[in-house]
């Protein structure tokens, strides 16, 4: 992917982030020329999982998002699940 790989991309957060609130994630996303989904969806093309999402799931226990963007990677193989450290180097 290009420099600004999230220009066009439909993004969805989930868990907690180390780095920023959610809400400056999105503004950063924002800026970068990503869309934003509340939820995963077939249009979805990035899903960030946060590294705190263990701490708020346990281990053995996945969210919703994570669980649909896995179905739907299996079935077209188009969303990424990318880490918090990746997406901040997606950013312009």
């Amino acid at each position: 992917m290009t420099m600004n790989s999230l220009k066009n991309k439909n993004v969805v957060f989930t868990g907690i982030l180390c780095s920023m609130k959610r809400e400056e994630a999105i503004e950063l996303a924002i800026k970068s020329g990503a869309r934003i989904q509340n939820f995963v969806t077939e249009e979805t093309d990035i899903l960030v999982l946060a590294p705190r999402q263990l701490d708020i799931f346990g281990a053995d226990v996945r969210s919703r998002k994570l669980i649909k963007a896995e179905e739907l990677r299996k079935k077209n193989g188009r969303i990424r699940i990318i880490s918090e450290k990746e997406f901040l180097r997606k950013l312009i």
